[in-house]
């Protein structure tokens, strides 16, 4: 699915093909704290299908949990936290964790699964119709 997207002023926008199958609710602590809130919806994209249209946004680098670098890319006057971004070896292989509140069509991008649900906060119930994984999921494989 193609989506655009950007951030609340305008100044950073992005276009991105994303995999619908694979749109998540994120409730790792990362997720918790960049959005103020118990979760996340986010989706992955490959590097090559995903770029910034307009702006240029900040960034910082993170260390993953899994001990990968991730850059991650904000609108510099409103804040808004758009995507983490690969970096380093084998960055080309990696993915982009695009924020899919930003896309302009969020309303029509349905999650089909909760990751990190070991973090999930303990007032919100799993949500029943999607799959759940207490972690990251293993990404899929070409066999």
């Amino acid at each position: 699915m193609k989506i655009s997207g950007g951030c609340f002023c305008g100044g950073i926008r992005y276009d991105a093909d994303i995999d619908e199958n694979r749109v998540a609710v994120c409730h790792c602590r990362d997720c918790q704290v960049f959005s103020g809130s118990a979760f996340r919806m986010a989706c992955p994209a490959a590097p090559s299908s995903f770029g910034f249209t307009k702006g240029e946004p900040r960034h910082f680098d993170k260390t993953a949990d899994s001990g990968k670098v991730r850059r991650m890319a904000f609108c510099g006057d409103c804040g808004t936290h758009l995507c983490s971004l690969p970096v380093g070896p084998g960055a080309d292989s990696g993915f982009v964790s695009l924020r899919i509140a930003t896309a302009d069509n969020f309303h029509k991008i349905q999650p089909v699964r909760e990751i990190f649900g070991d973090s999930r906060v303990p007032w919100l119930s799993p949500i029943a119709t999607l799959a759940q994984f207490p972690g990251m999921p293993k990404p899929p494989t070409n066999d």
